[in-house]
């Protein structure tokens, strides 16, 4: 009789649950060159990420009069955050099978957990920054004031924290050790999903909504030029909300990617029992996976499409350097 995880089980009896559990056809029957090719791309992630994510707080922090937008995406860059540290070597543990050996079930209660809550809080800040967004294109002014926004963000922590609560509940490790979802809670686990769905579907219904109405002020604002009723500074400011407003949709554009059709398709997985095979069964587990792409990739959209953030960020790097040489 082996121990694994505090539960006593016979190698029969392992074998046939590893079995049943659905990443196990990933782990058993998938090359190890491509598992090492996606716990490097995990690891990537992080590695690009949290730096990332970190200077992207620590320079709309230092912002000395923050609009509503800027605390919007401090709230997105700390999910991100959240989201990396937790889930990534809780995911990489995963891959490399070593999470059977010594992690506990409360610990894959937790991973669930965060990941939940980064979805949910990701999907509802991504939705009030098109809003905001969209009152910026249309009405020359933000929706709210900064202090608003920061107490908006923090209540939808809130939210996401608790809508990700369940998984305490529904998760746990099976058995042979693998952190999945309690399958005798299945049916709750499926209505928790189809909430999500709702939540996400409706979220980025309104995105969506609010950038197509967007799309003719850019047009009509690109050609907008300096006039004598229309000086230089309207015009430089005016533009730079558009390219502000074109680098959000992007973040919006990769986050629905990642994110949505994952969701989607586990949700899918779990009205069907998981009677899928093996080959959908990795699909799904890849799949499951690229929402560490939205995590790493809005800092790089900031430093690519954004130039007041380029420049706050090359400024504190030259005050550093000059402090360093003093």
């Amino acid at each position: 009789m082996d121990t694994l995880n505090g539960t006593n089980i016979t190698n029969g009896a392992n074998t046939t649950a590893h079995d049943k559990v659905l990443e196990a056809p990933l782990l058993n029957l998938t090359p190890d060159a491509f598992l090492h090719g996606l716990t490097a791309y995990i690891a990537l992630a992080m590695l690009l990420g949290l730096p990332g994510n970190i200077l992207v707080v620590i320079v709309n922090g230092r912002i000395k009069t923050p609009t509503a937008t800027d605390w919007m995406i401090i709230y997105l860059a700390v999910s991100d955050i959240c989201s990396l540290v937790v889930c990534g070597p809780s995911f990489i543990l995963m891959i490399t099978k070593r999470w059977n050996y010594f992690m506990p079930s409360k610990i894959c209660s937790f991973h669930f957990m965060i990941m939940h809550a980064c979805f949910m809080a990701s999907t509802i800040l991504i939705t009030v920054i098109a809003v905001i967004r969209r009152s910026v294109m249309i009405n020359n002014r933000e929706p709210m004031s900064a202090r608003i926004s920061q107490l908006i963000g923090a209540f939808v922590i809130f939210l996401s924290i608790v809508l990700g609560s369940p998984s305490l509940i529904l998760n746990k490790n099976t058995p042979s050790g693998f952190c999945y979802f309690d399958k005798q809670k299945a049916q709750l686990q499926t209505i928790v999903y189809g909430v999500y769905m709702l939540i996400i579907l409706i979220s980025n219904a309104i995105t969506c909504r609010c950038y197509l109405n967007i799309i003719p002020k850019i047009r009509n604002a690109t050609r907008v030029a300096p006039t004598e009723n229309i000086n230089n500074a309207f015009v430089r400011m005016r533009r730079a909300a558009i390219k502000a407003t074109m680098c959000l949709a992007l973040v919006s554009v990769v986050f629905v990617f990642s994110t949505v059709a994952p969701l989607t398709v586990v949700t899918i997985l779990n009205a069907s029992n998981h009677n899928v095979g093996v080959v959908m069964n990795t699909f799904i587990f890849v799949l499951s996976r690229l929402n560490f792409t939205n995590n790493f990739a809005n800092p790089l959209i900031y430093l690519l499409m954004n130039s007041r953030f380029r420049q706050h960020v090359r400024g504190m790097f030259q005050r550093s350097r000059r402090n360093t040489d003093t």
